[in-house]
Parts: structure tokens; C-alpha cells; sequence
């Protein structure tokens, strides 16, 4: 099991390979992403989610880089993995310092919303479809709808209010707090609500798996100084193999 500190600290090489694989998507992006892919009604593969996370206008630079950026997607992708399970109780955010002004609320704001919309993206990846949600599933995805208006709304404040531009007080970060407490909450919901549709759909892709080859059948033919299989304890090339 992949404890917080061992997530995080991958939170620093991730940054980094998607910077150095000139990938459009942030990190808060990336674990949106992820848990909406861990969370949706059909299995998810790399192939399906890759696309949204490579520029194609940008090849890589290497094998090298490649198979270093699948591994860190890889490693986050089993860490987010282990806090979804049945019986864990929290979410997390990446590890990101703020700076406590307003530009820095800013860029707080910019990266909840993008969470939260690449994890809508992620259970759409999935094929999750709104008549498989839970009524509790229904209402955290309001929820999070109302979150994000929210966050929305006090950006707006932020380029429109004189006092807003000011230091933010203890109080605005406390709310901030809360917002994204929300914002995992809602996460958490939404995935334990769809395990039992996600389970049904990974057992049922088995019964579309091909057959296994037969086994090729054994041969029965009797070698001349075996036992014979008349029983008489004497070998076949003394016993039937004489009236064969």
C-alpha cells in the first residue's frame, strides 16, 4: 500500500515528465484523470487515457522518455489505486505550496476546477453513463456542480472586487479547505457507488475472453515393455501383444 509521503514524492517526478514530454496536462489534471478512470463503469486502459495527456504536435523525444513517463503515470496510477479501495477512507490532492495571495488563490481555483472537470472526463473515458449512478452518486455530482460555480464565482470576485485583492485571511483559506474536502468527498462517493457496476462489467469481459487451446489429447498406445493393461502384471510384449 502506497502511504501519502511515498504519493507525493512522486508528485515531484511527475511534474517533471510531463514537462519534459511537453504534455499540455497538469499534475491536478492527472489525478483528476485518474480517479475518474479508477472510478468509471468500464475498465480504462493507457491507450484510451494517453491521448489526452500527449500533445500530438509534440513527439517525444525518446524511447527513453516514453517508457520514463509511463512509468510515472504508472506509479501515480497505483497509488490513486490504493486510496480507492473498498474500506479507505481519503482522497488526496497533489502536494502543491500556494503562495497566500490573491494570484495565488487564483492558480488554486484554476487548478480544483481542472481537477474536477478531468474527472468527469475520466468517467466518461469509462463509458459511465448517468443511468448507473447511485441517488447518492446523483447528489454528490450536484454537489461538485455547485462547488465548481462557486469557485468560478469567487474567481470572478478576485478580478472585480477591490478587497479581494488583498491578502487572503485565514478564514478565505479555511473555506478553501472546505471546498476541496468537498471536492474529494464527492470523488469518493461517486467511485464506491459505481463499484458494484464496475465489478459486474470486469466479470462480464471474461465470458468474451477466446476459449483456451485444447489440450492435445494423450496418446494411449502401449509400449511394448510397459505393464500390459490387461492386468496381468507381466509386460505387453509378453502377455497380449503376442495375440494382438
Amino acid at each position: 500500500m502506497m502511504n501519502q509521503e511515498q504519493l507525493y514524492c512522486g508528485d515531484t517526478a511527475m511534474r517533471e515528465m510531463l514537462n519534459k514530454a511537453g504534455s499540455p496536462r497538469t499534475i491536478h489534471e492527472i489525478y483528476g484523470l485518474f480517479y475518474g478512470c479508477l472510478g468509471a463503469s468500464h475498465f480504462v486502459r493507457p491507450s484510451d487515457y494517453l491521448p489526452l495527456i500527449l500533445d500530438d504536435s509534440k513527439p517525444l523525444q525518446s524511447l527513453e522518455v516514453a517508457n520514463q513517463l509511463m512509468g510515472s503515470l504508472m506509479s501515480l496510477w497505483n497509488g490513486l489505486a490504493c486510496c480507492t479501495q473498498p474500506g479507505e477512507k481519503t482522497f488526496y490532492f497533489p502536494r502543491t505550496e500556494y503562495p497566500k495571495s490573491p494570484d495565488g488563490l487564483k492558480q488554486r481555483i484554476v487548478d480544483d476546477r481542472a481537477m474536477m472537470d478531468y474527472f468527469m472526463k475520466g468517467l466518461d473515458l469509462g463509458g459511465t453513463n448517468e443511468e448507473e449512478f447511485s441517488p447518492n452518486a446523483l447528489g454528490a455530482t450536484k454537489e461538485l456542480a455547485e462547488i465548481m460555480a462557486h469557485l468560478q464565482r469567487y474567481l470572478e470576485l478576485l478580478d472585480t472586487d477591490p478587497e479581494a485583492k488583498n491578502q487572503p485571511t485565514a478564514e478565505t483559506l479555511a473555506l478553501f479547505d472546505g471546498l476541496e474536502d468537498g471536492i474529494l468527498g464527492g470523488f469518493k462517493v461517486i467511485i464506491d457507488s459505481l463499484r458494484g457496476v464496475r465489478q459486474k462489467n470486469v466479470e462480464g469481459m471474461g465470458a468474451f475472453r477466446p476459449a483456451p487451446a485444447p489440450t492435445p489429447a494423450r496418446s494411449t498406445k502401449v509400449g511394448r515393455n510397459d505393464l500390459c493393461p490387461c492386468g496381468s502384471g507381466k509386460k505387453y510384449k509378453k502377455c497380449c501383444a503376442g495375440s494382438a
